[in-house]
């Protein structure tokens, strides 16, 4: 137990150090806070810290090393190759999902890993592009095949040459547009002689389009309607010149060559059906040889294709030989061969 003498010394001593610092030079006392006054949070602070507390248990990232590989990529929105390498009107989304998933198989260390994981999802990307045109190439072929048929219809029939004088419109029912050509003349002579009985100029311009020109000699008018109409027309217009005695007899030599106008319509008719029937097999047959589209079209894209599987295997080789150096694994000495064919 210490003395009273002590006791004093000591106190003398704290109150000298009080107003003294250890070089000698005044300093002020250091009163320590009181802790007994300090106020109660508040209930909104309280809730606040509560809700801090929730969200940090919440957002604890991710705990295992593949989720930390995987996460460290989430800032990365592009690279030096998705801009010029996705066009207009691609999904750059679909080109970040390929670039990281490349990644992720690669696991890439390094800048240049990187850049070579990225140059390899450019060409798989060109290489979807690729398919996608093919496809289009197809779909273009096979789409509009009938489209393309009856163009060419109509330019062959544009240019036939004048009926009157080659054999009439008639030779040329095969094109679908000579044939409905000859019906829509058919019709037209039909409804004239029912409602005007022969009338020989406006007949006779129809016929010389149809069946060709008296003076042609490859118009085979001397057998069919033409020949039916000059005889009909010619003895109904002599019992005609009779009166009333010959009225009958015109009208029957009307109605004889009205009832073969009509089966002729109708020959006509039946073999439109045919026609169609046939062009339709064929064009259901031409759009299945489309789904292989013919070395003048698809020659560009196989020539593209060769050169993008090129450029992926080299690439591919590239980067193992990269990641084997890297991981310190032996890495074979490349082979260079070069082929030529010129003579010495």
């Amino acid at each position: 137990m210490k003395t009273s003498s002590s006791d004093e010394y000591e106190a003398s001593v704290d109150l000298q150090m009080k107003g003294k610092s250890r070089n000698g030079s005044s300093f002020a006392a250091v009163t320590e806070p009181d802790f007994s006054e300090e106020k109660p949070p508040s209930p909104e602070l309280r809730r606040q810290n509560k809700s801090s507390l929730l969200r940090s248990h919440k957002s604890t990232g991710p705990r295992t090393q593949r989720g930390k590989d995987k996460s460290k990529n989430n800032a990365l929105k592009h690279g030096m190759f998705s801009k010029p390498v996705v066009l207009e009107g691609e999904s750059q989304s679909e080109f970040r999902a390929l670039h990281n998933g490349l990644r992720e198989d690669f696991q890439p260390v390094g800048t240049l890993e990187e850049v070579l994981v990225e140059k390899l999802a450019a060409l798989l990307w060109r290489n979807r592009r690729l398919i996608i045109a093919e496809a289009a190439e197809i779909r273009v072929a096979a789409t509009f095949c009938e489209w393309d048929l009856r163009e060419r219809h109509r330019e062959e029939a544009s240019q036939f040459p004048e009926p009157r004088w080659n054999g009439g419109l008639i030779k040329r029912i095969a094109n679908p547009e000579a044939l409905e050509g000859c019906l829509s003349l058919l019709r037209r002579l039909k409804d004239g002689i029912e409602e005007t009985n022969f009338d020989t100029k406006c007949d006779e311009e129809i016929l010389d389009h149809l069946f060709g020109n008296y003076y042609d000699r490859r118009a085979d008018w001397r057998q069919g309607i033409r020949y039916s109409y000059w005889c009909w027309s010619g003895y109904g217009a002599l019992c005609k010149e009779k009166g009333e005695e010959g009225l009958a007899t015109f009208q029957r030599c009307k109605d004889e060559f009205l009832a073969e106008l009509r089966h002729e319509v109708k020959r006509l008719e039946r073999y439109k059906k045919e026609q169609v029937a046939v062009l339709t097999n064929k064009l259901e047959l031409e759009s299945l040889r489309q789904y292989v589209p013919d070395s003048t079209r698809f020659d560009r894209l196989l020539r593209y294709e060769t050169t993008l599987e090129r450029s992926i295997e080299r690439l591919l080789n590239q980067l193992e030989r990269t990641q084997r150096m890297r991981q310190g694994e032996p890495v074979p000495t490349p082979i260079n061969l070069n082929v030529t064919t010129s003579k010495e």
